[in-house]
């Protein structure tokens, strides 16, 4: 399989060229790459030249983003066939991270999902089974998408540590244990939340949703996980949407617990990742099989809150009969949300830098597991509710999240179509303001390196300040 590619020409079209290659399994390498691609722009032309196995290849197109991107999608099926995958397969030769966001935008456009998907068809030849899916999320999106006003916004919270690290993660972030500024970083998270309180009230904006992410958030201690989650709930009314992913359950503990009553929260992420003992281990967690299932126990006899869980299609060693068996155990237990993910392989991740590729099933492998899962979980009354894509996914396939009727996490809805501004608190997470009827982004980064955040906090506020009155106009 071909692994590095390197290119030099117009940037415009490097970016394209970056999105398809990616998608064809391939990191940017300029030291040994396996592909090397030179463009020149000659009057209105792009010209490609792709040299790869001996052989040479040339696209051509306008200099328009039509242009390039039709380059693109001839790339991309050139780089997957060269490496006898199949060229096309069910996405065609769509390469975005936000399907259903382009689908949002065709429904506006067009004045119907019907419409909307035939025009995805032509320009992608994306299958009829993924227009299918994109047609059943738009219309259950639909009604949460529509009629966003300019202060109504969600929040997320975002905690960059974890205790161990999986074998597939590539976030820059360390071990919480690790961090010799612990103090600091929740000194400065706090004064991250109490100002976007002031925010709230100075700009008198409704909070839909508030998502408490990571890392690990439970990865803090009691005293700093309590402190967190008590000037988090300031932020919105009770009976809204508010999520903690509490994802490891060796992480959690019963004043945990306590404290995400107290605050009331109304939904965890419990994230098993997969139902088996030994690829646990073999990906890095902390937790096995019954630690999970004895947290999936207490939350439904001691707590009101409802369930989100995490399984991975395409974890290093895992079979078909994995997958048989994590959907046994949602189907018998049914959480109100399961997302089932598919695993990417990114570079900095140990899975990566160890060179594991070669226990990673097949994607033809990976396909039917996450085939089997979405016809386990809808004979099970579940229905699909959001999608995205990441570069370096095997099989170029996605990630969906699903929910019994009525129960979906509507947060994960305003993150991944970006209708709705969210404003962010943490390390490493991304403030976007938004408004109708283009959806053009402001946006503020927070550093993700920890220490950083911690000495630079008071500028980063003043910074959202200023994109805060710069969006809302206030004199």
């Amino acid at each position: 399989m071909l692994n590095g590619y390197h290119y030099t020409g117009p940037l415009p079209l490097g970016s394209v060229v970056a999105h398809n290659c990616g998608a064809a399994g391939l990191f940017s390498d300029p030291l040994n790459p396996d592909v090397l691609l030179v463009a020149v722009e000659e009057g209105d032309c792009y010209i490609l030249i792709v040299s790869v196995c001996g052989q040479e290849r040339r696209f051509e197109g306008p200099v328009t983003s039509l242009g390039r991107r039709k380059i693109g999608q001839d790339l991309l099926v050139f780089l997957r066939e060269i490496q006898g995958l199949d060229p096309y397969n069910e996405w065609g030769t769509m390469v975005g991270v936000r399907p259903t966001k382009l689908l949002h935008k065709y429904i506006d456009t067009y004045g119907s999902i019907e419409e909307a998907t035939r025009h995805i068809r032509d320009e992608f030849s994306v299958s009829k089974e993924k227009l299918d899916t994109l047609a059943a999320i738009g219309a259950y999106q639909r009604p949460y998408v529509e009629g966003i006003t300019d202060k109504d916004i969600s929040i997320y919270c975002g905690i960059p540590f974890c205790d161990t690290r999986c074998v597939y993660c590539s976030f820059p972030y360390g071990l919480y244990q690790s961090y010799e500024y612990r103090d600091d970083f929740i000194k400065s998270l706090l004064l991250d939340i109490e100002d976007i309180q002031s925010l709230r009230q100075r700009y008198v904006l409704n909070v839909d949703t508030l998502y408490m992410g990571g890392g690990t958030p439970t990865v803090l201690d009691e005293q700093s996980f309590h402190k967190v989650l008590t000037s988090l709930s300031h932020l919105i009314e009770e009976g809204r949407e508010f999520t903690v992913e509490a994802g490891r359950p060796d992480s959690m503990t019963k004043e945990k617990f306590k404290s995400l009553q107290a605050c009331r929260v109304s939904r965890i992420s419990i994230n098993p990742q997969t139902m088996d003992d030994d690829i646990l281990r073999i990906i890095g967690r902390g937790h096995n099989v019954q630690d999970i299932h004895d947290m999936y126990s207490y939350v439904r006899n001691h707590t009101n809150l409802a369930i989100n869980m995490d399984f991975i299609a395409g974890l290093p060693y895992q079979e078909m009969h994995h997958m048989v068996h994590n959907m046994d155990y949602i189907c018998q237990n049914l959480p109100e949300n399961v997302t089932i993910h598919t695993l990417a392989i990114k570079r900095g991740s140990p899975l990566y830098d160890l060179q594991m590729q070669e226990q990673i099933p097949h994607e033809s492998v990976v396909r039917d597991m996450v085939q089997y899962a979405k016809e386990r979980l809808e004979e099970a009354g579940y229905v699909p509710y959001y999608l995205y894509r990441q570069q370096y996914m095997k099989g170029q396939l996605e990630n969906i999240g699903y929910t019994l009727p009525g129960k979906a996490c509507i947060y994960n809805i305003n993150m991944m179509e970006e209708r709705q501004t969210i404003i962010s608190a943490g390390p490493g997470s991304s403030s976007k303001w938004m408004k109708a009827p283009l959806f053009r982004q402001k946006k503020q980064h927070m550093p993700k390196d920890v220490t950083v955040y911690n000495e630079t906090i008071q500028s980063l506020l003043e910074k959202r300040h200023a994109l805060c009155n710069s969006f809302w106009e206030v004199p």
